[in-house]
């Protein structure tokens, strides 16, 4: 497999009320072995180029759940206590809304649920407490937020033997907050991006569409003015932001965003050490005046009064500069490219100027980088005054620039006028050899006008600068031909199109006065709770926290509607337009604020906004990302409603076919016995091979469970998608059939509530809890487990034990331990297991249920709190809001990866969320007489179901690839030439042809590759997407997608057999075959296929979590066609 690209290179492989949702375009008129990305890659080999000991791989029967431990430590830190959140630090709420039931921010802004517990893990449930140091810990760029957690120092050390649960500091009781671990933005909070942000480029930028953005400008950036002499040139240090646009690059195996690091812009200030000056000089920190941010993150610079805000969707890059020492901060913009032309929206040119007469009305030129008249190459000529020196031109409100290598042209906003001046290097009429210039362009603020709209308040007297791209093939003549050579194959017309150009200049300029500073996502859950059968919605709800550049105080409107950005809804002002210093700037129209939404987010609008049709997305000003077609739209507050779809069940859609019913009853026999080993009983093992054996055992109970009713004839209208005849059949079959008795059942039941509840007790087996005890992680917010350090016992491998104890606790030390858990990776994909299999024993046994209720929300609150009213943990750890998917990736890949966040496994994502669905349905029977307890229990079976729809749809998006057969036919249009229900739901890959694979094996934020971190072969790309098998596969696995993927699967697995001595069927992925077969229909021919699957296959890492029972229940209870 070819190495990917890096970025910076171009490979040729590479609130009481409902929320409205009105909605207007704007048109034209885990890991063993697993090193995170970037490790691997330095050597030439990426994730799968040999196959390596990974969470996919189960050792044994009888280990059952031990996986190797890697011996590599970072670091050795020693747990301390902590007392959690008790305080109103940023993040936390305290209002209502006045709903019963349902709070929302102290804002009042957007939606919030109740939380599901506002327990202390610690001190109130018992869990011990740990601190983190070292990588493991949150860095200094998150400044005061981390003066919130206290002093480590403060706390007293465990002892880490007896039963001591340890005791806190009173400085641990107030302000804590819990902090994202796993959000798209982390990468500018690493402690590399602490370290030094200006020399961490490859690593600290972030993806926040369409733009990457970097927090390391230029270090080296030519210093102005310079000696006559010209013999020494001295350069400045930059700190700001720097903006690309990336272009997609694509192979048959690989799919990723790139960019030239010249081509990027920057937006900041220079900035020099002082005897004050904190190291390092380009250094910032999170605002801790704002809230922490799902779709955005607000930095403040440590040296200078400046900050940005770094929000997902936006079209400008923002950065706010404030007064020091008594003046505002003056702004720089500088790139790695010439300009070709300037343009000012003033013809006024400084009076000393000595050639004013020769300058064209708006034409803004700069001087040389040598201060002297250079004469030039005319066919790429910059524009340098004749007399090689910088003048001063005023500006009221705009510069336009486009930029030669790039062929950009890019457009900068000020909130007041300001003087500017501007130096460019030069391609000479007689070129000769020498080192480039890095820096070739720099225009600087040199004065602003401090009068304009003032106040006593410094904040309301900033300068805000707003950034954007105009166009990025302005003449066809880029260096990077893809940025003009991909428009002409999209089949629509971009923002760069000459029709729309115009039109979306106009629209940046209505817009540049309104930014998102700290926008919030807010979730409003049904209700009812479904027992009348309509439908349940979730209304997800993000409010942008519209803020006016002329005051950060100005109360702007939140209740804009979402609307296609259009060039018609209002005259343009002029490029040129006056505005003086002796008038104030004009009030913002709140329904000019824009934001770039995903197709998936006009797929919502149109779903439910009569102003969103064809004709305005068709109109609208687009331009194409990673994630397609993404358009300009207006709204100060969106609202994407989303379907929970029919009840989440153990049960399929229809019972076993009737046929298949005395095999499976055969194989419950068989697996009814399932020895549950020495070690995973007493929680001496990892998290996700022991999770998936809890939801294998879990899967056997219940399916023993319906087969029971079946043969009892106790089946009542539990099947959505089968009728009276079919189940008739099935319950005539089952009543045929010897089954395992009920007193098997109970036994198997037995060791499952014991496996289960092991990893629930709090203080490790001193306190009769897992030796492999989970902690509350008092640096983060989290709950993580210490890791085991295995030692086999000599004869009976089953029965071995963790030599470690508390504090001494490898998976916090080594992010390798445990696939990555301590290091929050992978945690929906471990915790997803462990839910599923308390949600079975809760359902048979709810006294169980309500007992453990609490501890298993820890789960449940750790990977998906929905409230900001549980401070003890970040709310929805894996979510990513804007583009709808989880990462599973946590916190090395911050550190080491330049494409941000990533994850393999959608079906596991999914999977987790179904757990939480079934474990709240399970309650709510546990709770059926007690209101309040009830009510959370809802809450949790809502929140499971929302997140199964929202994960869902997210793999059909950018996991599972594939083209409708109708799409493009004309027939799915009605008489009037509108698209038909039919067509509007047919599917469109966001992908390009170039990529032919149905599916994409890991995902990150700026990059798609057919591979895994574990295994090389095709085989398993494709099967790691369709693992587990349960009821949920049915809404997972499109129809047409199966039909597409079952052939290439089974070439697949036929050439990993051949090339790797029979790897598909002795891994278990041919078990994962027979369940696709099943979904195309082909029910017989899978029942055979896994007929003949060896027993022991069942231990393999394709199928370790996986039984023989189970795999004939999901494929005898597939649709047939």
């Amino acid at each position: 497999m070819a190495p990917h690209p890096q970025y910076g290179s171009i490979s040729n492989e590479g609130e009481n009320e409902e929320p409205q949702a009105s909605v207007e375009l704007l048109p034209v008129s885990h890991t063993h072995g697993r090193h995170e990305d970037g490790a691997t890659n330095q050597g030439g080999q990426g994730p799968g180029s040999k196959v390596i000991w990974t969470r996919h791989h189960c050792i044994s029967y009888t280990i059952a759940a031990v996986v190797c431990l890697f011996s590599a430590h970072y670091w050795h830190d020693r747990a301390e206590s902590f007392d959690g959140p008790h305080g109103g630090k940023a993040g936390t709420t305290d209002d209502s809304n006045g709903d019963a039931g349902v709070a929302v921010h102290s804002t009042g802004r957007v939606p919030m649920p109740p939380p599901l517990s506002k327990l202390n893990p610690f001190s109130e449930l018992g869990f011990r407490s740990t601190t983190r140091t070292g990588l493991a810990s949150p860095s200094a760029v998150w400044g005061d937020f981390l003066n919130s957690h206290g002093d480590a120092s403060d706390a007293e050390n465990l002892d880490g033997g007896g039963g001591e649960m340890g005791r806190i500091s009173k400085d641990h009781q107030s302000g804590f907050t819990a902090l994202p671990t796993n959000e798209w933005y982390m990468n500018l909070v690493s402690h590399r991006a602490a370290a030094d942000p200006s020399s961490d480029g490859e690593v600290a930028h972030v993806y926040t569409i369409p733009y990457v953005l970097s927090m390391s400008p230029p270090t080296n950036v030519p210093a102005f003015p310079i000696d006559d002499d010209g013999n020494k040139k001295k350069t400045e240090t930059m700190a700001g932001i720097e903006l690309f646009l990336p272009v997609l690059k694509t192979s048959s195996t690989n799919m990723q965003m790139v960019f030239d690091k010249n081509n990027g812009v920057s937006l900041g200030t220079m900035v020099s050490q002082t005897e004050t000056t904190s190291e390092p000089l380009t250094g910032y920190q999170v605002d801790s005046n704002e809230k922490i941010s799902q779709l955005g993150v607000s930095l403040a610079w440590n040296n200078v009064n400046m900050k940005t805000h770094v929000v997902r969707g936006m079209p400008y890059g923002t950065v706010r500069f404030g007064k020091q020492d008594g003046k505002t901060v003056l702004p720089s913009i500088v790139s790695g490219n010439r300009p070709v032309s300037i343009l000012v929206d003033s013809d006024v040119v400084k009076p000393n100027s000595t050639d004013s007469n020769s300058y064209d009305k708006n034409q803004m030129f700069c001087g040389s980088f040598t201060n002297k008249p250079i004469e030039q190459d005319p066919k790429h000529a910059a524009p340098i005054s004749s007399d090689g020196k910088a003048h001063s031109y005023n500006v009221q409100r705009e510069v336009v620039f486009h930029l030669a290598q790039s062929d950009f042209t890019w457009v900068a906003f000020f909130s007041k006028p300001v003087r500017v001046k501007c130096h460019s290097d030069a391609y000479p009429l007689v070129s000769v050899p020498g080192e480039i210039q890095g820096v070739q362009f720099r225009l600087d603020v040199v004065e602003v006008d401090e009068d304009v709209n003032s106040s006593e308040n410094d904040d309301d007297n900033e300068l805000v600068v707003r950034m954007a791209l105009f166009n990025e093939c302005t003449t066809g003549k880029s260096i990077i031909k893809e940025h003009c050579d991909h428009l002409a194959s999209l089949g629509y017309e971009t923002i760069s199109s000459k029709d729309k150009s115009e039109a979306y200049l106009k629209v940046l300029r209505k817009g540049a006065d309104l930014y998102p500073k700290s926008p919030l996502v807010g979730t409003k859950f049904p209700e009812n709770d479904g027992r009348d059968g309509d439908e349940r919605v979730t209304n997800v709800v993000f409010d942008w926290d519209v803020t006016s550049v002329y005051s950060k105080n100005e109360e702007v409107s939140s209740d804009i509607a979402v609307s296609v950005a259009a060039s018609s809804l209002r005259a343009a002002t002029k490029a040129v337009s006056k505005v003086t210093s002796s008038k104030p700037k004009p009030k913002p129209h709140p329904e000019d604020f824009i934001m770039f939404a995903l197709p998936h987010h006009l797929e919502t609008f149109a779903d439910n906004t009569p102003e969103v049709n064809k004709e305005s997305i068709d109109s609208a000003l687009c331009l194409h990302t990673f994630h397609g077609r993404t358009c300009l739209v207006h709204g100060s507050k969106w609202n994407l409603p989303v379907s929970h779809g029919e009840p989440q069940s153990f049960l399929a859609d229809r019972p076993p076919v009737a046929a298949a019913i005395p095999q499976l009853a055969d194989a419950l026999k068989k697996d009814i016995k399932f020895y549950l080993s020495g070690s995973i009983l007493r929680g001496a093992a990892d998290t996700y091979f022991s999770a998936k054996i809890l939801a294998k055992v879990g899967r056997i109970i219940e399916i023993h469970d319906e087969l029971q009713r079946l043969h009892s004839d106790e089946v009542l209208n539990e099947y959505s998608d089968a009728d009276d005849s079919v189940v008739g059949e099935s319950v005539a079959s089952a009543i045929e059939v010897s089954l395992p008795s009920q007193e098997e059942a109970e036994s198997l039941l037995d060791d499952l509530q014991k496996a289960v509840e092991i990893w629930l007790k709090p203080g490790g087996k001193e306190n009769g809890g897992a030796e492999a005890e989970f902690l509350y992680d008092s640096s983060w917010g989290g709950f993580v487990n210490c890791g085991c350090d295995y030692v086999f016992e000599e004869g009976n491998a089953g029965n071995g034990t963790c030599e470690n104890e508390f504090p001494d606790c490898p998976a916090l030390e080594d992010v390798n331990v445990d696939f990555g858990n301590g290091w929050y990776n992978d945690h929906h994909f471990h915790y997803g297991y462990h839910i599923f299999a308390a949600a079975v024993v809760a359902k048979h046994r709810p006294e169980w249920g309500r007992e453990y209720f609490e501890h298993v929300l820890l789960y449940i609150r750790d990977i998906a709190n929905p409230s900001s009213e549980d401070g003890f943990f970040p709310m929805y750890r894996q979510k990513d809001w804007f583009l709808g998917n989880s990462w599973a990736a946590g916190l090395m890949s911050m550190e080491l990866s330049p494409h941000g966040r990533e994850q393999e496994s959608s079906s596991e994502a999914i999977a987790a969320f179904e757990g939480i669905a079934l474990y709240g349905s399970a309650m709510m029977n546990a709770f059926a007489d007690h209101d309040e307890m009830r009510a959370t229990a809802t809450l949790v079976r809502d929140l499971g179901e929302f997140l199964t729809a929202m994960e869902v749809d997210a793999a059909n998006r950018f996991w599972h690839i594939w083209n409708s057969k109708d799409v493009g036919d004309d027939s799915n249009t009605d008489s009037s030439g509108n698209e038909s229900s039919t067509k509007r739901h047919l599917h469109v890959s966001n992908y390009p042809a170039a990529y032919p694979k149905p599916v994409v094996g890991m995902m990150y934020e700026t990059m798609a590759s057919f591979q895994t971190w574990f295994a090389p072969e095709d085989v398993v790309s494709y099967g790691i997407q369709l693992i587990p098998l349960t009821a949920v596969a049915e809404r997972r696995d499109d129809p047409e997608w199966v039909e597409i993927l079952y052939p290439i699967y089974a070439d697949a697995c036929e050439a990993a057999n051949k090339a790797n001595d029979g790897f598909c069927d002795d891994n278990g992925w041919s078990i994962v075959q027979a369940g696709l077969l099943a979904e195309i229909g082909r029910i017989d021919d899978a029942l055979e296929m896994t007929a003949q699957v060896p027993d022991e296959v069942f231990l393999s890492d394709g199928a370790c979590g996986n039984s023989r029972t189970n795999t004939i229940w999901f494929v005898s209870t597939r649709k047939t066609h």
